[in-house]
C-alpha cells in the first residue's frame, strides 16, 4: 500500500529500480555464504559493507512508500550482514608496552610493481623500525641492482623473482628482515598460478618463529579462484608447521568470505573498519592484505600505514611473545 507521502512516478519508479537492485546484490551475498566457490559471488560478497550500508538506506526511502517492503528488506539487509557484524577472526592490540628488542614488528604492502613505492615502502620501514618487510609485487631487483642497495639494511633479503626460481612465475615477491635466519625457501606449486610463497624461519631472540609471506592471484574467474585458494592454503599448510607463525601477504580475500575462514591463526586487527584496497577509493576501500598470526604471540599494535605510491595501503603489525 502506498503510503500518505506521494512523490512523482519518476521519482518512485527510481527508487524502486534502486531497491531491486541493492536487494539483489544483498541477495547475492548472502548466496556467497552458501555457494563458496563461484567467484562471481565472492566478488560481490567483497563489498558487503557497501551494500549492507545502501540497503539499510534504500530500506529507510522505501519507507515512505510501502513499510511492509522496507522492513522485509531491512531484515534480509541485516541476515546478510551477519558475517560482518559477526567476524570474530581477529585480535584487538593489546597496546602493551614493548621495547625494540622485545617485540618484533612486521610490514607487509603491495608496491604494485613500482620503484618508487618500493623505495618509499623501504623508508616509512625504518622510521617504524620494521624487523620484517614483505614487499608484494616487488620490481625484479635481480634486474634493477640499484635498487639492492635500498636493501642493505636487512641482514637478510630473500627474493622470489622471474630468475632465481625453477621456471616463470607470476609477479615477484621479496621478503627482507633484519633477524638471524635459521631456514629460508621460496616455493613454486603448479597448482597456484603461478604465484610462489616465501618461508623464512626466525632464528636468535625470536628462533622457532616461521614467516611466510605470498600474494595471491585476483579471482576474478574460476580459474584464477582456484589458483588463489590452492596458494592460501598451501601458503597456510606451511605456516602451520611451525607452532609460532606469521602469515601475511596480499591475499586478494575479504574477511567476510567462506574462503577467510580457512585461513590459520587470527587477524592482527579488526578489518570491519579498515581498508588497505584501492588508495583511490579512500575509506570506501576494502581490507584484502592481512597479517595472520599464532595464538602464542601477542598482538600489541597494528596500523594501516600512509600510502607509499601504490594502490595498496601497507600494514604493520606489532608482536610480542606470550611468555
Amino acid at each position: 500500500m502506498i503510503g500518505k507521502v506521494r512523490l512523482s512516478p519518476n521519482v518512485l519508479s527510481a527508487v524502486l529500480l534502486l531497491g531491486f537492485a541493492v536487494y539483489g546484490g544483498v541477495f547475492l551475498t548472502l548466496l556467497a555464504q552458501i555457494v563458496p566457490n563461484s567467484f562471481l559471488l565472492e566478488m560481490v560478497a567483497s563489498f558487503l559493507p557497501h551494500i549492507v550500508v545502501i540497503g539499510l538506506i534504500v530500506s529507510i526511502l522505501l519507507a515512505y512508500y510501502d513499510k511492509r517492503i522496507a522492513v522485509a528488506g531491512a531484515v534480509v539487509t541485516l541476515i546478510a550482514a551477519v558475517p560482518f557484524l559477526a567476524f570474530t577472526k581477529s585480535i584487538t592490540p593489546s597496546n602493551a608496552e614493548c621495547g625494540p628488542s622485545e617485540c618484533l614488528t612486521v610490514i607487509t604492502a603491495n608496491v604494485f610493481g613500482r620503484p618508487d613505492a618500493t623505495l618509499n615502502l623501504l623508508e616509512l620501514a625504518a622510521d617504524e623500525n620494521a624487523d620484517v618487510v614483505a614487499v608484494n609485487e616487488s620490481i625484479n631487483l635481480i634486474r634493477f641492482p640499484q635498487y639492492n642497495s635500498a636493501f642493505d639494511a636487512y641482514e637478510h633479503v630473500v627474493h622470489a623473482v622471474w630468475e632465481n626460481m625453477p621456471r616463470h612465475m607470476g609477479n615477484p615477491l621479496t621478503l627482507a628482515t633484519d633477524q638471524p635466519l635459521a631456514f629460508q625457501d621460496r616455493v613454486l606449486r603448479r597448482d597456484t598460478g603461478r604465484r610462489a610463497y616465501i618461508i623464512a624461519d626466525l632464528d636468535g631472540d625470536w628462533s622457532g618463529t616461521r614467516i611466510v609471506a605470498t600474494h595471491a592471484m585476483t579471482p576474478v574467474s574460476p580459474m584464477g579462484m582456484q589458483t588463489r585458494n590452492a596458494l592460501l592454503d598451501a601458503a597456510g599448510q606451511a605456516a602451520t608447521e611451525s607452532e609460532s607463525f606469521i602469515l601475511m601477504g596480499d591475499f586478494n580475500l575479504t574477511p567476510w568470505t567462506p574462503t577467510f575462514r580457512r585461513l590459520p591463526g587470527k587477524r592482527a586487527g579488526d578489518p570491519r573498519f579498515s581498508r588497505t584496497w584501492p588508495v583511490a577509493f579512500g575509506p570506501f576501500g576494502i581490507p584484502i592484505d592481512h597479517i595472520m598470526f599464532s595464538d602464542d604471540l601477542e598482538l600489541v599494535e597494528t596500523r594501516v600505514l600512509e600510502p607509499v605510491g601504490s594502490d595498496h595501503y601497507p600494514v604493520l603489525a606489532r608482536f610480542r611473545r606470550k611468555d
